[in-house]
Order: C-alpha cells, then structure tokens, then sequence
C-alpha cells in the first residue's frame, strides 16, 4: 500500500489526528512486517479521513512530514533484538537509544533514521504529542518475499493492537 508522497498530501488537507507509518522492504522477507500491519489496518481504518496510513523508507525528513500535525503516530517496523520471533514490543520513540530491562535496544537498520528524525522534529518543534514505535520481531531478513510463520503471526497480534490503539486515540479526540 502506497499512499502518495506526504509532500503532495499536506498541500491539500490537514493532518488526520492519527498517523501510521510503515517502515521496511518486502522483499527482504520479514523486512516486510511493517508493511503487512499496515494493510491490515487498511482493513478497518483506510477509508476513515482521520487516519493516514503510509509507507516510507525510514528517511528521517519524510517521516517528519508525514506526522507533520498528527497528535498520535505509530512507526510500525520489523526488528530484530534477540527477543522471539513474532513478538512485539512498543516504545517511546523518543526512547529509542534507552536499553530495555534486559539490557537490549529496540532496533532495526530503519529506526536509526527514526532517531535522527526524532532529533530534527524537537528542534524545529514538529514532534508529535504522542511518537511510539511498535517493533515487531523478524526471524528472516534475506531477499526474497513472504513473511516467515512466526512474524506472520505476530504481524497479526501486532495489527490488532494498533487496531485497539487507534481506536482508543480516536476516541481521545472526539472527547478533547
């Protein structure tokens, strides 16, 4: 699912309140995770006006025009942490150099542009109120196409969260 290039978006309408953003390559197998969440959310929320769901590359100053006036964005990613795979985990975004009760970092080749993305938004005061990060555990990350069963599965679970999340943050506007 690509939307078109966030550049071209922001001329016409204003930011949705929610934004989910997909990083990764599907045809480096589970790379594709991020990609495969979001078009599970297409499912529920691709024709509400109040969620943007878009893929990028990572790039830290197209993420930052993509979130650009959302209040709540979910970056959506595969990695890999040496946790199982399948799971998943969130985190601040602002968070993403902290290491974790077990001693390891959230991560994956795309969340370091996510850092320097982060850094550039608190500066020029684009940071969104609320910037998490939702990793989703790849097993498999050589070329070819198709997630590997365990990610599948957790690509999965990982979407339904976001589901409830989106929701919940839905739910938060109207009320605000």
């Amino acid at each position: 699912m690509k939307a078109a290039p966030p550049e071209l978006e922001f001329g016409r309408k204003a930011a949705p309140p929610v934004t989910v953003i997909a990083i990764g390559n599907p045809y480096r197998r589970d790379d594709g995770a991020g990609a495969a969440v979001l078009a599970l959310l297409a499912d529920r929320f691709g024709d509400d006006a109040r969620v943007r769901l878009i893929e990028l590359d990572g790039e830290s100053v197209r993420l930052v025009q993509a979130w650009k006036g959302s209040s709540t964005v979910w970056i959506v990613d595969a990695v890999r942490s040496g946790r199982p795979s399948g799971s998943f985990h969130e985190i601040d975004a602002t968070r993403l150099a902290d290491l974790d009760d077990t001693g390891a970092r959230l991560g994956g080749g795309h969340l370091m542009g996510l850092g320097d993305a982060v850094e550039l938004a608190t500066v020029l005061d684009l940071l969104p109120p609320r910037l998490r990060v939702l990793g989703v555990e790849g097993e498999t990350f050589e070329n070819g196409e198709g997630l590997s069963e365990s990610t599948r599965q957790g690509v999965v679970a990982a979407a339904a969260f976001l589901v409830d999340e989106v929701s919940a943050a839905l739910a938060t506007e109207v009320s605000a």
